[in-house]
C-alpha cells in the first residue's frame, strides 16, 4: 500500500492545494493511504476531516510579526514539534511526504528529508518564504507556481515550475447560466468582488463608497464574508448599481463565469483561480501578509499585463471607481488582459503535481525491489 503524508496548514492557501493533490492521488490510487499533519489551531482542523482524510496534530508555532514576547517561545515549540513529528513519521512510515507550507510543515518536511523519505515541496507564492528556501535543501523536488520564483534558489536541478492546484469544477462554468444563477442581467458587464473566504473589511468599506461613483449600467457579485454581510446587504439597497450580496459563495466557478472583471486580494490560490478562468483583475494585496508575499504575487500578474495592482495604502473609493470604470469601458484592454491572464493560468497543475509525486514514488519502489532482490532466498526441500 502506498502511504503519502501531507504537511501544511494554518490558512486555506496551504490547505486547499494539499487537498486537491490528495484527491487526485486517491482517484488514481484508491487503495493508497493518505495522512495530513496540522495543528488544532489552524483552519485544517475544520477543513480536512470532512474531506475524509486522517488528520494528525503537532504543536508548533511560527514567528509572530506582532508579538515579540510570543517569539520567545518559538524555540520551545519547534523542539516539541520536531519530537512529535519524529513520532508520527516513525509510526506512519510514509513512502512520500509533501509539504505545502505553513510553520506546521517545517518539522515534518525537515525530519523526512533527514530520514531519507522522499520529499516534495509545493510553493504557492511568487516570493518563497525562508522556510521553503531552507527546506529545499532537504527536498527531492520543489514545485513552484511562478517562473519568477526560480531566482530565489541556487540549484535549479530539483526545481519545477508547475502552478497551483485548483478544483476541477472551477473552469467549467457557462456565463449565461451563471448570470441567471445570481439573478443578474446578461446584457450588463459584471464585477466580482471578494476578499477571500472570510471577506476583507477594508475592501468592503471602500467598495461601499465606490458604488456611488460607478456607472449604473454595471452590476456586481459581492462576497462580503459573514462579518460585513448584514451591513452591506442593507446599504446596497440604496444604491443604483444592481448588486447581489452573499456572505460566502460555494459555487466559485459560476461567480468567475459570470464576471467580466474581478476585484480581489492576491493570495496564491485566488490568483491561480483567476488566471485559470482567464479573468482580468484589480488586485489589492493584503498589506500584513507574511513577507508581503501578496504584493509579489500581484505584481507578477501586473508585469504580464493580466492585472492592475492597487496597494492598500493607496486605496480610495475614487481610485477604485476610476480603475473599474476605465477598464470596463475599454473593451480592447479588457480583452487583452483576459488573454494575458489565460496565458498565465495552469488549470492542469493538479494533475502535473501528482505526476511528480508518482515519479518520486517510482524511485522508492525501484529501490525497494532492488533491496528485495539482493536478499538471499531460503530454499525449501
Amino acid at each position: 500500500m502506498i502511504k503519502v503524508m501531507f504537511a501544511g496548514g494554518k490558512t486555506g492557501g496551504h490547505i486547499f492545494p494539499a487537498i486537491a493533490m490528495a484527491k487526485e492521488f486517491k482517484r488514481r490510487f484508491p487503495q493508497s493511504r493518505i495522512t495530513f499533519v496540522g495543528t488544532k489551531e489552524g483552519m485544517e482542523s475544520k477543513i480536512i476531516p470532512p474531506q475524509g482524510f486522517e488528520l494528525l496534530y503537532i504543536q508548533t508555532r511560527g514567528l509572530s510579526r506582532r508579538s515579540s514576547l510570543s517569539n520567545l517561545l518559538v524555540g520551545f515549540y519547534l523542539l516539541r514539534g520536531l519530537s512529535q513529528a519524529y513520532g508520527i513519521l516513525s509510526r506512519k512510515r510514509p513512502d512520500l511526504v509533501v509539504g505545502t507550507g505553513g510553520y506546521v510543515s517545517f518539522p515534518i518536511v525537515f525530519l523526512a528529508g533527514l530520514k531519507g523519505i522522499p520529499v516534495m515541496i509545493q510553493e504557492q507564492n511568487s516570493y518563497p518564504g525562508i522556510s521553503t528556501r531552507f527546506l529545499a535543501h532537504f527536498a527531492d523536488k520543489v514545485c513552484l507556481a511562478y517562473a519568477d520564483s526560480t531566482k530565489y534558489f541556487r540549484s535549479l536541478q530539483k526545481i519545477e515550475v508547475i502552478g497551483n492546484p485548483i478544483r476541477k469544477d472551477l473552469v467549467s462554468g457557462e456565463r449565461k447560466q451563471a448570470i441567471k444563477l445570481f439573478g443578474l442581467d446578461e446584457s450588463k458587464k459584471t464585477i466580482f468582488i471578494f476578499g477571500g473566504s472570510q471577506g476583507a473589511h477594508g475592501i468592503n468599506q471602500v467598495m461601499l463608497r465606490c458604488l456611488d461613483l460607478l456607472r449604473p449600467d454595471w452590476q456586481i457579485i459581492w462576497q462580503t464574508g459573514e462579518r460585513d454581510f448584514g451591513e452591506i446587504s442593507r446599504k446596497v439597497k440604496e444604491k443604483k448599481v444592481t448588486t447581489t450580496v452573499l456572505p460566502f459563495i460555494e459555487d466559485m466557478g459560476s461567480a468567475y463565469a459570470a464576471s467580466d472583471l474581478v476585484v480581489a486580494r492576491s493570495g496564491a490560490l485566488t490568483l491561480a483561480e483567476i488566471t485559470a478562468c482567464g479573468k482580468p483583475s484589480i488586485l489589492i494585496p493584503f498589506s500584513f501578509a507574511t513577507a508581503d508575499h501578496q504584493r509579489y504575487n500581484a505584481e507578477t500578474l501586473q508585469k504580464q499585463g493580466a492585472a492592475k495592482v492597487i496597494l492598500e495604502k493607496d486605496l480610495t473609493a475614487e481610485l477604485l471607481a476610476h480603475e473599474i470604470n476605465h477598464l470596463l469601458s475599454d473593451e480592447n484592454r479588457l480583452r487583452n488582459m483576459a488573454e494575458k491572464s489565460k496565458n498565465m493560468g495552469r488549470p492542469e497543475a493538479t494533475s502535473l503535481l501528482v505526476d511528480e509525486m508518482q515519479r518520486l514514488l517510482k524511485g522508492v519502489r525501484k529501490l525497494a525491489c532492488a533491496k528485495e532482490a539482493s536478499l538471499p532466498h531460503s530454499s525449501h526441500p
